[in-house]
Order: C-alpha cells, then sequence, then structure tokens
C-alpha cells in the first residue's frame, strides 16, 4: 500500500508540471506552487520516514535510495532558491523536471524491467570504449576534412553553404551531419564542384565521403545496437533464471507440503540412530533346552570402517577419469564465448629420445629450448 501510495503522488507530481503552458492564468499558476511544495514535503516525509526505520547506514546501501534522495534534495535546492528569489523559476527548471525521474522506482518491483537496467549499466563500459574510439574517428576524418576542402566551399558567392571545413568545429559537425546521413550526399556534390566539377580530380573526392559514411555509419554506429542486443539478450536469460528458480521453490513447497509424514521421519531418526548404538543380545536355543552364554554385537562393528586402507591397486578404469582434469566451465544464466574461458593446456611431455644423437632429454640446453617453444 506505501509504495501504490508513493507511485500514487509521483504520478501527481508529473501531471502538475505537464499541465505548465505558455500564457497561462494566474490562478494556475498559483495551484501549481502550492501542489508542488505539498508534494515536495510528502516525498520529503517519505524519505525521513525510511531513514529512520532502516537507518541511515542501510538507507544509502540501496541505488535507488541514493536516487530518490538525490531528487528530493534538488527539489528542496529549487524551493529555497525561489522562495529567496536567488534564482528565477526560469532558471531552475531543470531541477524541477528531476522530479519525474522518481517513475523509474517502478522497476524495484518488475524483475524483468530491472534485469534490463542492470544489463544496461553493465555495458556502460563497453559504450564509453566506443564512444571514445568514434570520437577519435570523427576527429581524425575533421583534420582530414580541413585539409583537402578547408576555404574551398566558396567556389558559389551567392550561396552560403552551413556545412563547410573551413575551422575545426565547424568541421567535426560537418563530419557528424555525415555520419547520422542529413543530407550528406549534398555534402559530397559540394567537395566535388571544389575540385571543379565531375571531372578526374574532383570525382576522386568522393573516396573520403564513401570511407567516412560506410566506416562511420554502418560500423561503428552499428555496434551500440550489436552491444544492445547482447545485453537484452543477457536479460531475458536472467529473467528465465529467476522463473526457474521461482519454479523449483514453488515446487519444493508443494512436495513439504504435500508429505506431511517426512516430518514424522525427521522426528523419528533421532531415536533409529540411538537404536543403532545399543547392543543387540542374540540368544540361540540348544537341543537340550538351554540357552548358551549371552553374544553381545555392536552394529558399529558390522558397519564398514571408512579409515581402513583401500586397495594399492586401483581400479584402471577410474584412474584415468581421476587424473584427467576437466577445465572449469563458469556457471549462469547465460554462457559466455570460449574466448573469454580460461582453459588450462596440458603441459608436452619432453621425448625421451636423444636430439641429433647429441642431446638428452636431461640436458639442459634442450630442456631450456623445450621450455620456450611449448610456452
Amino acid at each position: 500500500v506505501f509504495y501504490w501510495l508513493v507511485i500514487f503522488l509521483v504520478f501527481l507530481n508529473t501531471l502538475t508540471i505537464a499541465s505548465e503552458h505558455y500564457n497561462q492564468p494566474h490562478w494556475l499558476t498559483e495551484v501549481q506552487d502550492t501542489a508542488n511544495k505539498a508534494l515536495l514535503a510528502l516525498f520529503t516525509a517519505e524519505m525521513l520516514l525510511k531513514m529512520y526505520s532502516l537507518g541511515l547506514q542501510a538507507y544509502f546501501v540501496s541505488l535507488f535510495n541514493r536516487f530518490d534522495c538525490f531528487v528530493v534534495c534538488g527539489g528542496i535546492l529549487e524551493t529555497i532558491l525561489v522562495e529567496t528569489k536567488i534564482m528565477s523559476p526560469l532558471g531552475i527548471s531543470v531541477l524541477r523536471c528531476v522530479r519525474l525521474l522518481r517513475i523509474f522506482k517502478i522497476t524495484r518491483y518488475w524483475n524483468s524491467l530491472s534485469n534490463l537496467v542492470a544489463s544496461l549499466l553493465n555495458s556502460v563500459r563497453s559504450i564509453a570504449s566506443l564512444l571514445l574510439l568514434l570520437f577519435l574517428f570523427i576527429i581524425i576524418f575533421s583534420l582530414l576534412g580541413m585539409q583537402l576542402f578547408g576555404g574551398k566551399f566558396n567556389f558559389d558567392e551567392m550561396q552560403t553553404r552551413r556545412s563547410t571545413f573551413d575551422n575545426f568545429p565547424q568541421s567535426l559537425l560537418t563530419v557528424f551531419q555525415i555520419l547520422t546521413g542529413e543530407d550528406w550526399n549534398s555534402v559530397m556534390y559540394d567537395g566535388i564542384m571544389a575540385y571543379g566539377g565531375p571531372s578526374f580530380p574532383g570525382m576522386l573526392v568522393c573516396i573520403y565521403f564513401i570511407i567516412l559514411f560506410i566506416c562511420g555509419n554502418y560500423i561503428l554506429l552499428n555496434v551500440f545496437l550489436a552491444i544492445a542486443v547482447d545485453n537484452l539478450a543477457d536479460a531475458e536469460s536472467l529473467t528465465s533464471a529467476q522463473k526457474e528458480e521461482e519454479e523449483e521453490k514453488e515446487r519444493k513447497k508443494l512436495a513439504r507440503t504435500a508429505s506431511p509424514e517426512k516430518k514424522q521421519e525427521m522426528v523419528e531418526k533421532p531415536a533409529v540412530e540411538e537404536s543403532k548404538e545399543e547392543k543387540i543380545e542374540l540368544k540361540s536355543i540348544t537341543a537340550d533346552g538351554e540357552s548358551p552364554p549371552t553374544t553381545k554385537i555392536n552394529m558399529d562393528d558390522l558397519q564398514p570402517n571408512e579409515n581402513e586402507d583401500k586397495s594399492p591397486y586401483p581400479n584402471p578404469e577410474t584412474t584415468g577419469e581421476e587424473d584427467e582434469e576437466e577445465p572449469e566451465m563458469p556457471v549462469g544464466p547465460r554462457p559466455r564465448p570460449l574466448s573469454e574461458l580460461h582453459l588450462k593446456e596440458k603441459a608436452v611431455p619432453m621425448p625421451e629420445a636423444s636430439a641429433f644423437f647429441v642431446f638428452s632429454s636431461n640436458n639442459r640446453f634442450r630442456l631450456q629450448c623445450h621450455r620456450i617453444v611449448n610456452d
């Protein structure tokens, strides 16, 4: 109930912010300000209640609680700056929009969406490396474009072109425009006309634009899609693994409730173990009707001794299985490629025969060469 109450307050906060529009009446502005202050007070009370019930250390362990604290503190800071007239409401509107990020709290109770967000966050390192590579690619082609087309797009004085390579910032924007595919062919035509039109020197210019468009748009930018698809597969496999665990728990729970006799067996089991430790008296009646002396047998003596020495000659079928050590495969919801696994390679034995009829198998020089070749 508390969770759904918070979600309802987030929904009201979203409606309050979405109701703002240009040239709105004065009474609507007052209602919005009052609603924002009331909702901020409720969100602050929620945060303080969680801090009191969980404790500060346990509260800040959760990333969702840290995010919630950041949003609430941003709202308090916005209210203080607006009420003291240090900053106008227009300049602080970004902090007000931060409240809309509260809707992400729903991922805490939605397993599939939570797994997807976790997979995307885990791929930030790969995406950051790809962004660095893309930025270096843009810089290289921007500098190359400045060398080829710097100051040469002014062949038509009647028309001013926005996509040029005259300086480094403009060259960066032009290369980015080509990567997005927005009128990249018109920029290529301008480059061809800058070198005299569709003739021999001008047609060679199109090689620059074709390489830039193919390598940047069809290769680098599509890697983002590959990372996203891989993360979606990880999230789906993790969700299916969690569903299997839940189904297994339900089956175990049903098995426990369906067989109440197991509890009785667990109670009687210690009594049976105690009876095994007692000695059993076996009496045999002779032909004269007299019973011989009582023979006492300990049940522990009948059980095999675990400390006994095993046979010094083990089964040859089992020795081969014990000697061979298979590589450990990581267990997880989704198997990783073999390139990421560190498999143990067996060392190549030294041949017993002599090399060149000179170096024996124990020769230091031969051992060193064998180690270098196999390592």
